[in-house]
């Protein structure tokens, strides 16, 4: 029988699920992978990759994900952006091959410039990060910049009032409903045009089995 957590183990968890690092981090690593995977493989599907796309991911954790999102159409280059330097580091040691035979591209960033010209990438998806971002409203008009004119932006996140009964969410975390992300939209360049809700059986980063609510919303340039 799994132990409770205590206060600190969730603080300390809380923390680096926002910038895994460390011992634990790499372990963390393996199991965002594991908890996240059908959320990340939705959001795959829901980008609509199409041959010859340029494809930014931002967060990509240890991105064990990789070889499937490149084979959902031929010739597609990614570029994954991490402000973890520990992740940045695992993703570069579990896809040597796959970037051997791809144009795949790691970098570390900042977590608010993204180090790309204007109307750059075709998509670009995020899976379970603008809880940490530090100024959403800003972040979300530099992602907007860095899409194409005809380009969209899935952004997956598990729901509010999910997350707000978590141990392990505290203050480093803002949680989003979808009128918390209309709201945040509303004075960007972008606009929603769709939007899909999702439930799983999961365990949590805790190790409880818990259903998690998660939605999808897909943006375009106005």
């Amino acid at each position: 029988m799994k132990k409770e957590m205590t206060e600190t183990e969730l603080r300390q968890l809380e923390k680096q699920l926002g910038c895994p690092s460390g011992e634990m981090g790499i372990e963390l690593g393996v199991t965002m992978h594991e908890t996240n995977i059908g959320m990340t493989l939705n959001t795959i599907e829901f980008l609509d990759l199409h041959d010859g796309n340029l494809v930014l991911e931002l967060g990509h954790g240890n991105c064990s994900h990789l070889e499937k999102l490149l084979g959902k159409a031929k010739n597609l280059a990614y570029h994954g952006l991490e402000i973890s330097t520990l992740m940045h580091e695992e993703a570069q040691r579990i896809n040597q091959q796959v970037i051997a035979d791809h144009k795949v591209d790691f970098k570390l960033y900042n977590g608010e410039n993204i180090p790309f010209p204007e109307s750059h990438f075709d998509r670009i998806m995020t899976v379970n990060t603008i809880y940490f971002w530090k100024e959403p409203e800003g972040f979300i008009n530099e992602i907007g910049r860095k899409l194409k004119p005809n380009g969209c932006l899935v952004i997956t996140f598990a729901q509010k009032d999910f997350m707000k009964n978590l141990p392990f969410v505290g203050e480093n975390f803002t949680l989003y409903n979808q009128r918390d992300i209309e709201k945040l939209v509303e004075g960007s360049g972008l606009a929603i045009t769709g939007y899909l809700d999702k439930t799983e059986e999961v365990k949590s980063k805790a190790g409880e089995s818990v259903e998690r609510f998660y939605s999808m919303v897909k943006l375009a340039k106005k």
